[in-house]
């Protein structure tokens, strides 16, 4: 642990796989595994068992993710873009939590051990990655004392349930007082499993602790939303089989198959198109985001996008057919580099390309000089990942990446970097997940 200027700048800590109740333990997963990918739902199992009232409280880590190249084709008859992208998850990553609710709700599932709610026994999940926090002229590390917990959030039931229900399953959030309960992805693939199960199943309790910074690029909402999916599934014990989970995630928006498909990947479609990727040669990459405290709507920018462009396909490639991912541009050239054993080195010293940068920092005053003073400060390429406004510097090592995080955070403390919202945080972490 080295401090810098006041903050600290530690690693990012390992998270054991999802242990599904019914099931052998998981056996220790390769370095570069997702926790996902050790247990997947529906995968080993003869049975499926409902949690019970000794069960562990069952968690996964919810991992946040990078692109390293985004093209826009054009706009779709649907509304959506039509997109292609290179994805890579992070070891940076939220934490989910599921427990059933005691004494309220629809009755347990025939099979259940009993209708009351679990003792939580599971060993407390070690903090995550790295977040440091730096304005001008001062510094201070992310507390971890603001913690939200939403009482009772109903849920309107689907069309045909009991109209006369409310499915109370709860959600509470520490680490992030601006992310909203109503309507949260977490919540909503708890009722969208809900509506696949078409039976009544006693309500969840959910608690997340939030990491990974919000409406930021980065994916959060949307690895939550898989990660729900996953531990609902466990705790009603009901099985999925690995296409109807890609279905519901895809169900769920447009980033969440991807976090289902686990690894890197080449991405196409409004993101349901999904090629796997094998991770650079030599290790995980080391990765320095920088968030800004202001944020941008993803909305707000693709809006940007279209009206810079008419609307027009502007990747530097062809779309492609129903079911593939075409190879030119940005993203195809760096997916054959992964394909033919790209280094470490080699992939993060690749361009920047990212066709929402102009979008973004045409809304976000003060973004693209940031960008540039990174660039000038590190001597490396800086990436916008998804719509922004995180930034990202890509290095060979952990090492490395933690070296530039401390500088990061040192010239915003003494005010040389001028952050959009006046602060910043300077998030060392590293690339995760790898070959299909």
């Amino acid at each position: 642990m080295a401090n810098a200027g006041g903050c600290v700048v530690t690693s990012p800590s390992r998270r054991e796989p999802l242990h599904v109740p019914g099931t052998r333990p998981a056996s220790p997963r390769p370095r570069n595994a997702r926790p996902s990918e050790a247990q997947p739902v529906g995968r080993r199992r003869r049975e499926s068992r409902p949690l019970g009232p000794h069960t562990p409280t069952p968690f996964l880590a919810a991992p946040a993710k990078i692109n390293l190249a985004l093209e826009v084709i054009g706009r779709r008859a649907d509304g959506f873009h039509e997109l292609r992208s290179v994805f890579a998850p992070l070891a940076l990553a939220d934490d989910l939590r599921v427990s059933v609710r005691a004494g309220s709700g629809p009755p347990v599932p025939r099979g259940s051990t009993g209708s009351g709610g679990i003792r939580p026994r599971a060993a407390a999940v070690p903090l995550g990655s790295d977040v440091a926090v730096a304005s001008a002229g001062r510094a201070a590390r992310v507390a971890d004392s603001v913690a939200r917990v939403a009482e009772s959030v109903a849920i309107t039931p689907p069309s045909d349930a009991d109209p006369s229900r409310e499915t109370l399953d709860r959600l509470g959030i520490s680490g992030a007082p601006d992310v909203p309960v109503a309507d949260n992805l977490v919540l909503r693939a708890a009722l969208l499993l809900r509506a696949e199960a078409g039976r009544p199943l006693p309500p969840l309790a959910f608690r997340l602790r939030k990491r990974i910074p919000a409406a930021a690029g980065l994916g959060g909402g949307s690895s939550d939303a898989l990660a729900a999916l996953d531990l609902a599934a466990s705790a009603w014990g009901l099985r999925l089989s690995r296409r109807r989970r890609l279905e519901l995630a895809e169900a769920l928006g447009s980033d969440v198959p991807f976090f289902a498909l686990g690894g890197w990947a080449l991405v196409g479609g409004r993101g349901e198109r999904l090629v796997h990727l094998p991770s650079p040669r030599g290790g995980p990459l080391g990765v320095v985001l920088v968030v800004p405290s202001a944020r941008l709507s993803t909305r707000d920018v693709f809006a940007a996008f279209d009206a810079s462009r008419g609307a027009r396909p502007h990747g530097t490639g062809e779309a492609g057919e129903a079911g593939a991912v075409a190879p030119p541009g940005a993203s195809g050239r760096l997916a054959s580099l992964l394909r033919r054993g790209g280094s470490a080195a080699e992939v993060s010293d690749a361009p920047p390309a990212n066709d929402l940068l102009d979008a973004a920092t045409a809304l976000l005053p003060g973004l693209d000089r940031l960008r540039r003073q990174l660039g000038d400060m590190l001597g490396r390429p800086v990436h916008l990942s998804g719509s922004g406004p995180t930034l990202f510097v890509l290095y060979a090592s952990l090492r490395d990446a933690r070296r530039a995080a401390r500088e990061v955070v040192a010239a915003a403390t003494a005010g040389t970097l001028r952050p959009p919202g006046g602060t910043l945080q300077a998030i060392a972490t590293a690339t995760e997940g790898g070959d299909a």
